[in-house]
């Protein structure tokens, strides 16, 4: 009987092991959550574009850009409440789990009132359309604008969270469930503005602000759900939890803020170097290999959580054995996925945008190996941050981020943006992955000689 039921497992428990169904029913949700948010960039370009022009759109698309932001201006203490909860519920402490989302809750919350107070000065005082490379008879536009994404920035901060909890308790599906609704209204939202010609801050605020819709939806099923299994914790245990919460949290800030200044620093470099035309352009390469992240996230998003529980519960030999098999499977997926894209690059764009966009092919060639080595560091990286291994990622982290932006500084002086991939790469595998092959055997004895 057993044997035939190993013949008959699902594809998932063969890859993964006995925590694979949770994988992949994690996954499955999280591909509709990603297939949502990826026709919300495709089916609204070309109605922005049309609707706005390539300048305009530029300053758009880096506009929408910006809300990356919110993923690390929680100060990284999302995944440092993820990390928490996941460990407890992996260990079978049930009554540590509530104390801990309260005070998540309670310190995101300090930290988005922080910075509505930052975002109020910086509204009137930075020169926004310098920013988006726009003329100065479009200063109040591009100000309306930013104010726009900053007040959905913070807002995001707290209401993130209850997606991060729903992980850390291995119901991701509910979190990416009202994340496809967000990204379905989004789309109705930005299509309904262009169709109607609207102004510049009026299609940044249905592209930023409308799934936010799906983030307050998630937080209010989870106070529901949670309300029920409420109990008493003692404000010791409160200080105690906090403390772990700035603790892990603080150092996932510093490797978000890392890659965020790596990452993120194209389109507004591109366009106040190159001018919004070329960020544009830029903006379409980026978004259409943004593909391969985003459907590998489908697996990383949910393994994250899931290693920590395996690590709090002592099961090492799943996670290393689920680690191997996780890199092969994203060096054959992103090595595939970016030379099917890169190959039918013209054909793509023609059908997308409805008229070709001329690049080199140095530009596609760098986007593949970037792909290919994004993928791998995001495999290694569900590790790392699920067995807490962040003093290292931050050191290297930092010396990443700043090398990226002061290298593609100097190469958009001289060059135009079709080096930028390459830059990247170069960059990530000098002071990213060299180094993390050279330390991996001691990180793997850390891990086995660590209580989570």
């Amino acid at each position: 009987m057993n044997a035939q039921q190993d013949d008959i497992s699902p594809p998932g428990r063969k890859l993964f092991g006995p925590r694979g169904r949770s994988v992949l029913h994690t996954s499955a949700w999280s591909l509709i959550g990603k297939c949502a948010s990826a026709a919300n960039l495709f089916v609204s370009v070309p109605y922005v574009l049309h609707a706005v022009g390539p300048e305009q759109f530029g300053a758009w698309a880096t506009l929408v850009s910006f809300v990356f932001f919110a993923g690390f201006l929680d100060f990284g203490f999302g995944n440092g409440t993820m990390n928490l909860i996941a460990a407890a519920r992996g260990r079978g402490a049930q009554e540590e789990i509530v104390a801990i989302w309260i005070e998540g809750t309670r310190v995101l919350s300090c930290v988005a009132l922080i910075l509505a107070g930052l975002a109020l000065i910086a509204v009137p005082l930075v020169p926004w359309h310098h920013v988006l490379g726009m003329p100065a008879s479009e200063a109040a536009a591009c100000r309306t604008a930013a104010a726009v994404v900053l007040a959905s920035i913070v807002i995001a901060i707290p209401l993130n969270l209850a997606a991060r909890v729903q992980l850390g308790l291995g119901r991701g599906d509910r979190a990416f469930r009202w994340q496809t609704l967000g990204q379905l209204l989004a789309i109705c939202a930005v299509i309904a503005c262009a169709y109607a010609h609207a102004t510049l801050a009026a299609l940044t605020a249905a592209a930023v602000t409308t799934p936010l819709l799906g983030a307050l939806g998630n937080t209010l099923q989870l106070r529901h759900a949670q309300r029920a299994a409420s109990v008493a914790i003692s404000k010791t245990s409160h200080k105690g939890v906090a403390t772990k919460i700035r603790h892990e949290g603080l150092q996932f800030f510093v490797l978000q803020l890392a890659g965020a200044l790596a990452f993120s620093s194209d389109l507004p470099l591109i366009s106040a170097i190159r001018g919004p035309v070329d960020a544009g352009a830029y903006a379409i390469i980026q978004k259409l290999f943004s593909i391969i992240p985003i459907g590998l996230s489908l697996l990383w998003v949910p393994l994250w959580p899931i290693y920590r529980q395996a690590l709090a519960a002592g099961d090492h030999a799943w996670v290393f054995r689920t680690l191997r098999r996780s890199l092969i499977l994203a060096i054959v997926l992103a090595g595939g996925g970016a030379a099917v894209l890169a190959l039918g690059f013209e054909q793509i764009t023609t059908l997308w945008l409805h008229k070709p966009l001329m690049v080199s092919n140095v530009v596609l060639a760098g986007f593949v190996v970037w792909s290919l080595l994004e993928a791998c560091g995001a495999a290694l990286a569900a590790f790392l941050n699920a067995a807490s291994i962040m003093r290292y990622q931050v050191i290297i982290g930092i010396v990443f981020g700043a090398s990226c932006v002061i290298a593609k500084f100097t190469v958009l002086q001289a060059f135009s943006f079709d080096l930028l991939p390459w830059t990247t790469s170069v960059i990530y595998s000098l002071t990213v992955l060299l180094p993390l092959l050279a330390l991996f055997p001691r990180i793997i004895k850390s891990t086995l000689t660590k209580m989570f």
